[in-house]
């Protein structure tokens, strides 16, 4: 996996031989550091013409409700008007309980306003088995 994009606040991989973005969100997020992160994933999947996106939410700590509310009415639009309906999403949420609930809270929006097919796991092997398959 070769990695794009590092930042103290995340991590941007991307496997060709997978079609596969991996996004590793890391520790206490700022709201520029939230759009920083996913733009550039937004970016970076469109660059590659990836097809599955992998985001690892577990060992971050912490994002406020309105990099969320951003992430559900900026980012998510225009990811859906590239994408369409042709991305896969798995998403390993957080060991924060908190950052967890807004994490489900988060791939329940998408769901329903994307039309990718997403999943959330607790387990990282899992989320991997899972967005790898057709």
């Amino acid at each position: 996996m070769e990695i794009l994009y590092e930042q103290p606040f995340g991590r941007i991989s991307y496997e060709a031989s997978a079609d596969l973005i991996y996004l590793e969100l890391l520790g206490e997020i700022s709201k520029e550091d939230y759009k920083t992160v996913f733009n550039a994933t937004g970016d970076l999947a469109l660059q590659h013409n990836a097809s599955r996106l992998l985001v690892n939410q577990a060992t971050m700590q912490k994002s406020s409700m309105e990099s969320k509310a951003w992430l559900v009415t900026n980012w998510l639009p225009r990811m859906r008007k590239v994408f369409q309906d042709n991305m896969r999403v798995s998403i390993i949420l957080s060991n924060n309980l908190f950052t967890k609930i807004g994490g489900e809270y988060i791939a329940a929006a998408v769901r329903k306003i994307s039309g990718f097919n997403l999943r959330t796991f607790i387990d990282a092997e899992e989320a991997r088995t899972w967005v790898m398959g057709d």
